[in-house]
């Protein structure tokens, strides 16, 4: 995620989604893989005279490890590491999963776009299916997975990525959040980890 869309409309949605299923559930932590991705701010113009936005200032409104102070019973954890080596980020993840599976949590992936497009063209906007497929199999039973997608320019684009996203997870019908009529470009698809029979 780029600094620079955090704390917008859709981040109401989000963390609204993210209590609410943590409530629903009976998680313990919510984790959130933040696919970060470093921003360059462009400076001020001020009286013709060029200077850089100030570190606390962008510290205090684009800080997306601020959630971790959220007053909520259920506290947050962000996987902040840049994400820049795709292979090197997965494993990161997956090792971070992995040390916290005695505790029952969400694993929100919360990437710019969403999942790639199946077209082939993905860009570092776009988890991989098989990124999301790792990041499944990580999980422990009970735990819920959260995935956060932007509308890309699809016909029927909610549903047909929630297939997507349940193909490759191997789960028969994933579930969705939504708010229509505050965020209606975003979906969150959900599903729980169930222990294998």
């Amino acid at each position: 995620m780029q600094a620079q869309w955090y704390g917008d409309k859709r981040d109401l949605v989000k963390w609204g989604t993210l209590l609410e299923l943590a409530r629903k559930y009976q998680v313990a932590q919510i984790l959130q893989v933040l696919y970060h991705r470093s921003n360059i701010w462009n400076p001020i113009e001020i009286d013709r005279d060029s200077v850089p936005i100030p570190d606390e200032v962008i510290q205090h409104f684009r800080d997306p490890k601020s959630i971790c102070n959220l007053n909520s019973s259920v506290p947050v954890q962000v996987l902040g590491e840049t994400f820049s080596d795709r292979e090197r980020y997965q494993l990161y993840v997956a090792g971070e999963i992995q040390a916290r599976k005695r505790i029952k949590k969400i694993v929100f992936l919360d990437p710019d776009t969403g999942l790639e497009p199946r077209n082939g063209r993905p860009n570092r906007k776009h988890v991989l299916e098989g990124e999301l497929e790792m990041i499944w199999n990580s999980l422990s039973d009970g735990d819920v997975l959260v995935f956060y997608q932007h509308q890309p320019r699809i016909p029927d684009w909610i549903n047909t990525k929630k297939r997507q996203f349940a193909e490759v997870i191997r789960v028969p019908d994933a579930k969705r959040a939504y708010a229509p009529l505050t965020a209606p470009d975003v979906v969150f698809f959900f599903a729980q980890k169930a222990a294998k029979k």
